[in-house]
């Protein structure tokens, strides 16, 4: 059991329901968040999530119990954060330049990320969308995949963007169709190529921002 002093140290450095986004991560806590990420992603390689316990999480990542409990309320919320650390990464790692005559040309990058996560990770999204817990994974990645999405849609408008539709409405639509044909990707339900669906996703995103704006109220 970790001391108060070890306690109040990490509380104030680490990410909790009260600080949602964090100034700077002591890098303790970045070691601790990194440790638990690979233990969450190497045991749904091997079995469905609704197995994986938090003293196996806790086991593989060389933590205490108290430790996790102090970061994360249950294993979803660590599902949560480390699909957000990944599309945290994906937005660091690619940094665009801002073109404003072709707006769109992030969707079709960040479906590539997607779907090259999932040809090196094949297991693990088997797992995570044919899993019992299908159905809880599934929406905790529509709706981090929504937020990102609708956060760059608005960014795109500030940056002289044509609004062709609310940004919630378009994120809600994109979001759907990207995790579920990953989805079905995965599973092998859809006989097409990476480069197919990028290509389609590229038709797709320029059309949005080359045709006139629909009469959605």
């Amino acid at each position: 059991m970790s001391s108060n002093a070890e306690y109040n140290d990490e509380k104030k450095e680490g990410l909790h329901e009260s600080e949602s986004e964090p100034k700077k991560l002591d890098f303790r806590v970045q070691r601790t968040y990194g440790f638990l990420t690979k233990a969450l992603v190497d045991l749904l390689k091997k079995k469905d999530f609704s197995e994986i316990t938090v003293n196996e999480l806790c086991e593989k990542a060389l933590i205490r119990r108290a430790t996790f409990y102090k970061h994360f309320t249950d294993k979803l919320e660590l599902f949560k954060f480390v699909v957000n650390r990944n599309f945290d990464f994906f937005g660091k790692s690619h940094n665009f330049k801002y073109d404003r005559e072709n707006p769109g040309t992030f969707y079709p990058e960040i479906v590539n990320y997607i779907l090259s996560f999932a040809e090196e990770n094949k297991a693990v999204l088997q797992s995570i969308f044919s899993g019992s817990a299908a159905a809880q994974l599934t929406s905790i990645m529509l709706e981090t995949t929504e937020h990102h999405i609708c956060k760059h849609l608005k960014q795109d408008i500030e940056n002289g963007a044509r609004e062709i539709a609310r940004p919630e409405l378009l994120a809600a639509m994109m979001s759907g169709a990207i995790v579920y044909m990953a989805n079905r990707w995965v599973k092998n339900n859809i006989d097409v190529s990476k480069e197919e669906i990028l290509n389609l996703c590229k038709f797709i995103t320029n059309r949005f921002y080359t045709t006139e704006k629909p009469a959605i109220k």
